[in-house]
């Protein structure tokens, strides 16, 4: 028998044991088989391949024992294709071996004649490319399931695409890609305000040279929307023709979660400053507003200078509040801890929110969820939405509709304040920065661009987020988050006493003299004795020379050598139950208080007179009497 096409000659016995140590010694799998598939030739690399000797395969149906059954009707065929005339090359199949593991190979198959020409058989050579095509699919497996875009490109374009870079552009076909240069699917400018097109030019000589490049890119998604990415670019070899094997990774995330660090850090940088500044600007603010205080009580309210007084008064107490809002976002409130029903204080703060509304802003109220509580400032939320709501206003000059939803999320155990307005929205630069102090889009004299600093403040310190979606002309949806609570626990205040009719000597400390000298005398003025310390260490000798006169001490927090703090430690070693106050320029104490001295009241400075008799008033009646 001859293959086909025939050979001019017989071949000598020389061509013959050739052949026959060719047949025996290749790496290739070398087989012949009749048209009804049994094995009438079998090499040495057959039987290493199947676990089966030469002697027992000859006769066997090679289909049907060493073929996978869904292959057995295909290898049937092209045997038969071949049979009648058909070349087939690079044919692949599955075989079973005798230990049940499984191979592939890819096979080269001609047609072998007889003498009166007609097909007697086929002689198949296959090569195992098992390794092969299991590292094929793994590499399959990464390109297709990566959350990376990958692209393999030449000088023609693109060549594959896998679907993470279709999804990034809104694209669902591989073709829309195939043939396209990257750069296409880029706006017409970087967000460095290059060119694209010539951006991409040089940053394509920087890879040739290197080899390799990773750099930020901006593409353009089908629905016009950009998307920031990560670009890295690697050339290489593919079947001796130069790639390149692009990755693209969606820097969205990366940008917002950078965002926030550079909002963090700036909000960090004016509290410090604000922490820095704000003791002494209250203090002076103290002096001034006991000073104007006790000039009051001196004039008759028919004077008309009596108004001029009060309203000096409420300036120092607004000025008091802008302090109190800057210091809102620069650290945590730690003695807000009042269970508040979110949705509750949204409905009953309704009429409030209406009032500050023109009659062009239609409001949409979506808060009949009942139990939504947090643990907050109530003060501070109000402030928060009014402060979300008046910047809606803003955003409606001609009128609109303004929407505030209460919602709860059990499964994530959050309660979200949704306002949305149908106002002038926000470009992407303006949206990034609304946060940062003292930054606004109102004309000077206009706002001071607190008011959603604090709100930042007040949500992040609560453990909340805050997230923003706007766009030119599309509006604004600001959305809260704060964690839930339970709803059982409550924050209940003594009722201060009303009078006091035992005259009572006060230890009087601050290193501030105006501020000092004022409070005394105000003190005075309500019938007190006081002795007054400039300092923690004066202070602790007039306590040892009269501590069995005194019935509080009033002490501010910030002094040099000991502060409020170590000066009441060591009063309360002297006296385990000696009523102590606190006054600062601070509202809180800070970190590092604990036990007794977490639960001394403080007063925050600039103060009414009022408050601070209730304070003092409190400390001294909270003390057991010796009986």
């Amino acid at each position: 028998m001859t293959t086909d096409p025939n050979r001019e000659s017989a071949p000598t016995p020389a061509d013959s044991r050739m052949l026959g140590a060719i047949f025996d010694t290749t790496d290739s799998v070398i087989l012949g088989l009749t048209p009804d598939h049994r094995i009438f030739a079998w090499n040495r690399a057959a039987e290493d391949l199947y676990q089966t000797p030469r002697a027992t395969a000859i006769g066997m149906d090679y289909v049907v024992s060493f073929i996978a059954p869904e292959h057995r009707d295909a290898v049937a065929a092209d045997i038969r294709a071949v049979l009648a005339g058909k070349r087939t090359l690079d044919f692949e199949d599955d075989s079973i071996l005798p230990d049940g593991t499984r191979r592939t190979l890819i096979w080269n198959v001609v047609r072998v004649l007889g003498a009166d020409g007609a097909p007697s058989g086929i002689v198949a050579t296959g090569q195992d490319i098992t390794s092969r095509k299991e590292m094929e699919e793994r590499f399959r497996l990464v390109f297709e399931h990566s959350q990376d875009g990958l692209l393999l490109a030449d000088d023609s374009g693109i060549i594959d695409c896998n679907p993470a870079a279709l999804r990034m552009l809104g694209l669902t076909s591989r073709d829309e890609m195939i043939g396209r240069r990257a750069v296409e699917f880029s706006p017409q400018l970087q967000p460095d305000g290059s060119l694209s097109a010539v951006k991409s030019r040089g940053l394509g000589a920087i890879t040739l040279a290197r080899g390799a490049h990773t750099f930020d890119w901006m593409h353009l998604r089908q629905d016009g929307s950009e998307i920031p990415v990560e670009v890295s670019v690697r050339h290489a070899t593919l079947q001796g023709r130069r790639v390149s094997v692009v990755s693209w990774r969606d820097q969205t995330r990366r940008r917002e979660v950078e965002q926030r660090l550079n909002l963090a850090h700036k909000m960090q940088a004016v509290g410090q400053l604000a922490a820095g500044v704000a003791h002494d600007f209250n203090n002076l603010l103290a002096a001034i507003r006991n000073s104007v205080q006790l000039a009051r009580n001196e004039v008759p309210p028919s004077f008309a200078i009596h108004e001029d007084l009060d309203l000096a008064l409420r300036a120092t107490d607004r000025a008091a509040q802008l302090t109190g809002r800057l210091l809102a976002f620069e650290r945590p409130q730690r003695r807000a801890t009042a269970e508040v029903d979110l949705a509750a204080l949204v409905r009953e703060m309704l009429p409030l929110l209406r009032s500050s509304l023109p009659a062009s802003v239609t409001v949409r109220l979506d808060a009949d969820v009942t139990g939504v509580f947090v643990r907050a400032d109530r003060s501070q939320l109000d402030q928060v939405v009014l402060n979300l709501v008046l910047n809606a206003r803003d955003a409606m000059p001609d009128g609109g509709t303004l929407s505030i939803t209460v919602e709860r999320d059990l499964t994530l155990a959050e309660a979200a304040l949704t306002v949305e307005d149908t106002g002038i929205g926000m470009d992407e630069p303006t949206r990034q920065r609304i946060f940062e102090p003292f930054f606004t889009t109102k004309p000077i004299g206009s706002g001071t661009g607190l008011g959603l600093a604090v709100v930042y403040g007040v949500v992040t310190q609560a453990g909340g987020t805050i997230s923003v979606d706007s766009a030119p002309s599309r509006g604004t949806r600001m959305r809260i988050t704060l964690p839930c609570s339970d709803g059982a626990f409550t924050n209940t205040l003594p009722e201060p006493a009303t009078h006091t009719t035992v005259r009572h000597t006060i230890l009087l400390v601050d290193d501030d003299a105006a501020v000092r000298q004022t409070t005394k005398r105000l003190l005075e003025r309500q019938g007190f004795t006081v002795l007054e310390a400039g300092n923690g260490i004066e202070a602790l000798k007039l306590f040892d020379d009269h501590q069995a006169r005194l019935s509080a001490m009033l002490t501010d927090l910030r002094m040099p050598d000991m502060d409020g703090v170590r000066l009441a430690q060591a009063v309360r070693i002297l006296d385990a139950g000696f009523p102590i106050a606190f006054f600062s320029g601070f509202d809180e104490l800070g970190p590092g208080v604990s036990g007794d001295l977490a639960r001394v009241p403080l007063l925050q400075k600039p103060f009414a007179v009022d408050a601070l008799l209730k304070v003092l008033t409190n400390v001294i009646e909270s003390r057991p009497r010796a009986h």
